[in-house]
């Protein structure tokens, strides 16, 4: 086996080519197989020439993760999986498998951009406090304990975002989330109904849970090609404008190295740049047009930013207000869409996928996304977890953590606390839930990973199992 040789585990976005990464087209370029489901190759013809190939049809997914680690005995191998591997992807399964084979040394995560922040980015979508990311399929998963899952974050008036609403077989579980949803609700709840997000004859119609559960013709349109997301507290919309000469561009966690293609193309084909120094740093070389960094509060540099690229826009020049991480997702993004004003939406890498896919596998099940600043933070990170979510807080103050470890220390979860990943800064500590307590850092800014049940730690991954060996002998 080639000493040199390496696993990558690459997500390739949602599906629209400029949706993938810089950092996942640089990894496939350099492997020597690629491996993953044809209808996912498919997305990507031009990266495949000069490659050898191996794909599988649907339900292959063990055959196709060992068949990766197997032929790490001849060069590296890239393990394509849609979207982002830690999202309900294969990040999971292949360094679960890997790791009886090889050091996870030899093994990275590359994250990729979700169908749910794509979607999110379509609609004009903002996340500002939470969301809960659930699946509907049963195939891995006891239906119970999605149910549950689905009662926890309704009852906490989270915003949704639904992966495998509806199948031929699967044909009434749709229906029985709205329930919930009204049941729970304090009332109704505006609904996206987003069909081959990033693809083509993508669709995105805005209805809402009463009005879906009255529409028969509108329910048996949905399929396993469509995305939910229901509303919830804190859910913004804004007015999503592809045609717009003002961009607004998710810039992921940092390292440029993850920025979109379709973020690289609009920063270097815009006229005016506005961002704080933070952001501009790794993007000056992209950058032929006038940068400008303003002064003072965030919301005031923001403001100033939006009536300077309106400015702008009425002489036909071309502006891109960055925002860290994806624009979707608890970022300063609603305050520009708050607005009013047309605005096209550049999804980006979102904060969470990077740090999860440094971290291993942490979150390939249901997971919460959820502000550090929310009120009863510990109270719900502790239902949310005990109700078999894994949870992302963001802006956490890490004074907060003896708290959070009180509510939790009882599971046996893998837990991570981290700060500036994918930065020259960047800082990880992985411990069990047990020793939470243990883990600060002194600055603020950090992110809290709590993985989901069925995780461990090895070789300082964490990795989680998805269900497949309820299913499979490996």
């Amino acid at each position: 086996m080639p000493l040199e040789s390496k696993l990558y585990i690459v997500g390739i976005g949602p599906g629209r080519r400029d949706h993938l990464t810089w950092q996942a087209e640089n990894v496939i370029n350099k492997s020597d197989f690629v491996v993953g489901y044809k209808a996912y190759l498919n997305l990507i013809p031009d990266l495949l020439r000069g490659k050898q190939v191996v794909s599988t049809g649907m339900g292959g997914e063990v055959d196709r993760a060992k068949a990766a680690v197997n032929l790490l005995e001849e060069g590296s191998v890239a393990f394509v999986s849609s979207g982002d591997p830690n999202v309900y992807g294969m990040a999971g399964l292949g360094l679960e498998i890997a790791s009886e084979k090889v050091g996870l040394d030899r093994v990275k995560v590359v994250p990729g951009a979700t169908s749910f922040t794509a979607a999110a980015c379509q609609a004009g979508i903002t996340f500002r406090e939470s969301v809960a990311i659930i699946s509907l399929s049963d195939l891995l998963n006891p239906w119970n304990e999605i149910e549950r899952r689905i009662e926890t974050a309704t009852k906490m008036d989270m915003p949704l975002a639904i992966y495998n609403p509806k199948s031929k077989r699967r044909n009434w579980q749709l229906k029985r989330v709205l329930d919930i949803c009204i049941l729970n609700g304090k009332s109704d709840r505006n609904l996206l109904i987003a069909k081959n997000v990033s693809r083509n004859g993508e669709e995105l119609h805005w209805t809402t849970v009463k009005k879906m559960l009255e529409d028969e013709d509108l329910i048996d349109k949905v399929d396993m090609f469509t995305l939910i997301i229901i509303g919830g507290k804190g859910m913004e919309r804004g007015l999503p404008s592809s045609s717009s000469n003002i961009n607004l561009i998710g810039m992921g966690p940092g390292n440029p190295d993850y920025l979109t293609l379709e973020a690289r193309k609009f920063i270097s084909k815009s006229d005016h740049i506005f961002g704080s120094e933070r952001y501009l740093k790794g993007i000056r070389e992209l950058a032929k047009g006038k940068i400008t960094t303003h002064q003072g509060e965030y919301r005031d540099r923001l403001q100033i930013s939006l009536e300077q690229a309106k400015a702008a826009s009425k002489k036909k020049e071309i502006s891109s207000i960055l925002v860290g991480g994806d624009s979707s997702i608890l970022s300063a993004s609603w305050r520009i869409l708050k607005e009013g004003c047309k605005v096209h939406v550049v999804p980006g890498l979102s904060s969470f996928s990077a740090v999860a896919s440094n971290l291993g596998a942490p979150l390939v099940n249901d997971f919460v996304i959820i502000s550090g600043t929310r009120e009863n933070l510990p109270q719900k990170i502790g239902q949310l977890v005990e109700y078999g979510f894994a949870v992302v807080v963001y802006n956490l103050d890490s004074r907060h953590i003896p708290l959070l470890g009180e509510q939790i220390d009882h599971l046996e979860r893998p837990c991570a606390l981290t700060q500036d990943v994918t930065r020259k800064e960047e800082k990880i500590a992985i411990s069990n839930a047990s020793d939470l307590s243990q883990l600060r850092f002194d600055e603020h800014r950090c992110t809290l990973v709590i993985s989901g049940p069925n995780s461990y730690i090895k070789d300082n991954k964490i990795i989680t199992q998805r269900g497949y060996q309820s299913k499979y002998n490996y």
